[in-house]
């Protein structure tokens, strides 16, 4: 019988290893094509080696650690020593500048950070691995952190903002999450891809929670379609999170895989709006009970869950609010009635849960005096309460005295057989005010023409959402969690925006 009582995540750990042994707990697929199985028992004892490991480096309970690796079996090893400790992880970006993340550190005054790369005072992996390596695996006394974590957000040309949830961070077996991943067909003791980085807190969440639910993990170090969808099949996959960036590719190559996802009972995304193409594509091909959606944010404002059926009956919503109320503001700050686009402010039952800005100029949260709370979203709501997202507030292009919502553009760019990834942005343009512009990365083999682009998207779009440039690019610079750092694009972009004519020359290693 499951113990009703909060644990920590690290009592639980303990409390699986004595049950299962040496049984899989985390398949870990590397990018070079190896594999490492890891049990129960190992799992455990290498927490508490690197836990003596940080402690000796002067963590303790309270402190914050800043991990900026990349997705290995010691990211997942490095959170639950601290959690373990009673301290506080900040999980970022391995790729950040030494320069960032000593700012970072400098700001939440961070006992450690600990890199991918040695250099500017961090502990770097191979060291701790090391460190780990001679370190005794004698038990750690498992303490409660209190934040357990601290959330980054934004910061796309400069520091992020940081959050904590105050609260004790232990859960209760069978209910880590409460009544939500079960909405989200997440279930205890089942086979769970993580595809997504974890230096972001979604994927970091959701693996956490599945190791404290007894799930066997397949953890990817680089996300790859073809590898993520035979994994599916030969590991059983029952749940896997992903973004619509994954679904895209997997979509592409679904096919010459073979893959049958026959196992997979929830393809829950998350993480950014999905096409509708795209999201009907996956209903096709899975079913709609066995797609699932959520809306939310790192400030635990509130959230969303949609199923299958419901995006069927309501095509382009992402839910109606669960265990959340929803109003949309106008910009005169007037509450708007069933249909009417404006500014998205939620309300979560339990506002215990909600987290609080952390660190010098933290912002003060935009809310109503009734407790609604906005994270700067568009969108509007049908009759039914149903939402309906449209962009965020601060990424709307005004062309000509028009507003263009870019993820519309990009969700049509998307359906082109040529066209592997796109974002769009608003450029400072003298006759426009702002010139719709888009980036592709062509499909593997392509390279497609701006002209032909063009006439793509006038016959799918109003004559003001077609981009009046097209700029191919090698990459686009997107996090591990597929959010594209729009800011910083448009920042790169902006000394270009009063060029004119259609580039087509690819750029941006």
């Amino acid at each position: 019988m499951t113990d009703p009582r909060p644990i920590t995540f690290g009592a639980r750990l303990r409390q699986l290893a004595r049950e299962r042994g040496a049984a899989e707990a985390v398949r870990f697929l590397a990018a070079d094509g190896q594999e490492e199985a890891i049990g129960w028992d190992a799992l455990d004892a290498s927490v508490d080696r690197i836990a003596h490991v940080l402690a000796a480096q002067g963590v303790g309970r309270g402190d914050v650690v800043g991990i900026g690796l990349a997705n290995t079996p010691t990211h997942l090893a490095t959170s639950l020593a601290v959690w373990r400790l009673g301290a506080t992880t900040l999980v970022a970006d391995p790729h950040l500048t030494p320069e960032l993340a000593a700012a970072l550190k400098a700001r939440i005054g961070a006992r450690l950070w600990i890199s991918e790369v040695s250099g500017g005072g961090v502990l770097d992996r191979a060291r701790l691995e090391r460190l780990a390596a001679f370190a005794p695996a004698t038990p750690v006394a498992d303490a409660v952190s209190c934040p357990g974590k601290i959330v980054l957000s934004g910061g796309s040309t400069g520091l992020p903002k940081m959050m904590a949830d105050d609260r004790p961070y232990t859960r209760i077996p069978g209910a880590s999450w409460g009544r939500i991943a079960p909405a989200l067909g997440f279930r205890a003791d089942q086979v769970q891809l993580v595809a997504g980085a974890l230096a972001h807190n979604a994927p970091q969440t959701w693996a956490q929670n599945g190791l404290f639910e007894g799930n066997r993990l397949i953890l990817m170090e680089k996300f790859d379609a073809d590898r993520a969808l035979l994994a599916i099949d030969r590991f059983r996959v029952g749940f896997a999170m992903v973004v619509p960036t994954m679904m895209v590719r997997m979509l592409d190559r679904l096919e010459a895989t073979g893959a049958h996802l026959d196992s997979l009972h929830a393809f829950y995304h998350t993480g950014a709006p999905c096409p509708a193409w795209l999201k009907a594509a996956w209903i096709e091909r899975l079913g709609p009970d066995r797609v699932f959606e959520m809306y939310g944010s790192g400030e635990n404002t509130g959230q969303t869950v949609l199923t299958g059926p419901e995006w069927l009956a309501r095509k382009g919503t992402v839910g109606r609010g669960f265990e959340t109320e929803i109003r949309i503001y106008g910009p005169d700050g007037a509450r708007l009635g069933p249909r009417a686009r404006g500014e998205i402010f939620m309300r979560p039952e339990d506002l215990s849960g909600r987290s609080r800005y952390l660190g010098p100029e933290a912002p003060r949260p935009r809310r109503d005096a009734d407790g609604f709370q906005s994270i700067g979203d568009m969108g509007w709501l049908d009759d039914e309460g149903y939402l309906y997202l449209a962009g965020r507030s601060d990424d709307v292009i005004n062309t000509g005295g028009v507003k263009v919502h870019p993820e519309v553009v990009e969700a049509e760019l998307l359906r082109h057989p040529q066209v592997a990834d796109a974002v769009v942005l608003g450029i400072s343009d003298r006759d426009w005010g702002q010139r719709v512009l888009a980036c592709i990365v062509p499909a593997e083999g392509f390279s497609p023409d701006p002209a032909a682009l063009h006439d793509f998207c006038a016959a799918h779009l109003a004559p003001a959402e077609v981009p009046k440039r097209f700029e191919l690019r090698r990459t686009l610079p997107r996090d591990g969690f597929g959010k594209i750092r729009r800011k910083a694009l448009r920042a790169e972009l902006e000394p270009a925006g009063d060029k004119d004519g259609p580039g087509s020359t690819p750029s941006g290693d």
